[in-house]
């Protein structure tokens, strides 16, 4: 039996997609071929209802730990093996379950500015459902998915969710990084998460393919195509790598920067977090200053 050596548990928008393909790259480590597996996210009550998550938003492919054990059952020898759920840092049942089950795995959190991260959340709901970001209703300060307890917002409360690993997991086995540290020097970062798993940490990843790049889609059926999820499981195993690099390489130039958020705006937004900011400073033991400045903006 294989089970993952460590985990990458979110947050959604903060660079786990590419994470997810930098580690699968490397020759020491094998990735579950599905991200996003969600396992360790999925209950049910008595009634069959979900404990956490929203049908509309969350899927759950694999719901049993021989299900989740098949995931890894190609791993041969390699040094590190893991998964990429952003769903884990959200549910509150998770980090239980992953102790309970895998209690020495490492875990990998990528956090970002949390008005940013749910601005581009945002957006990738918008383009999942073949809409467009509408600047009149979205980007004023009574937009429902910029209020306080909108599904986007609160998975921004790194304080509260990363609490609850820290009760089940030592400090010396999670380990955080920025989404903007990331954005600044991907390789520094890359290998950091290299090292912390146990692998070769001066082996070079592809950073130049993009991987879930957010913006406005200039055409909504060139998105589509390219995102088709029933589309990429059946053709990506047929097709060379380079093929499907050039599809992301496309898809990327289909998109366009997403409008800025008005300044005021995004500045009642960060001061909303200001307390949940420095207490998740103290927390993980990182500087998050800058996500207190009015004018600084990660790209979507």
């Amino acid at each position: 039996m294989t089970l993952p050596t460590f985990v990458v548990i979110g947050a959604a928008k903060a660079g786990t997609t590419a994470l997810y393909w930098y580690l699968s790259e490397h020759p020491e480590v094998f990735m579950s071929p599905l991200k996003e597996t969600n396992f360790f996210a999925y209950g049910v009550d008595g009634s069959g209802q979900l404990l956490y998550g929203d049908p509309e938003l969350h899927k759950f492919p694999v719901r049993s730990l021989d299900e989740y054990e098949e995931l890894f059952s190609r791993a041969d020898g390699e040094l590190a093996v893991g998964e990429a759920s952003p769903i884990y840092i959200e549910c509150p049942q998770t980090p239980q379950r992953i102790a309970g089950t895998i209690p020495e795995a490492k875990i990998i959190v990528g956090l970002r500015n949390p008005v940013d991260r749910a601005y581009s959340d945002y957006q990738m709901y918008l383009r999942s459902r073949g809409k467009k970001l509408d600047p009149d209703i979205d980007l004023r300060t009574g937009a429902s998915w910029a209020q306080p307890d909108s599904h986007w917002m609160r998975i921004g409360r790194y304080h509260e969710m990363l609490s609850r690993y820290f009760e089940f997991f030592p400090r010396h086995q999670i380990y955080t990084y920025l989404f903007e540290d990331m954005r600044a020097d991907s390789l520094a970062i890359v290998r950091n998460v290299y090292e912390f798993v146990g692998v070769e940490p001066e082996f070079r990843p592809d950073l130049e393919t993009p991987h879930n790049v957010g913006g406005v889609p200039e055409s909504m059926r060139v998105e589509k195509l390219l995102t088709n999820k029933q589309l990429r499981t059946l053709v990506e195993p047929l097709v060379p790598e380079s093929f499907v690099n050039l599809a992301r390489r496309l898809r990327t130039k289909n998109l366009l920067k997403a409008p800025r958020l008005p300044a005021q705006m995004r500045q009642e937004m960060i001061e909303g977090l200001r307390d949940e900011i420095m207490a998740t400073a103290q927390l993980v033991g990182i500087d998050l200053g800058q996500w207190l400045e009015a004018d600084a903006r990660a790209d979507s």
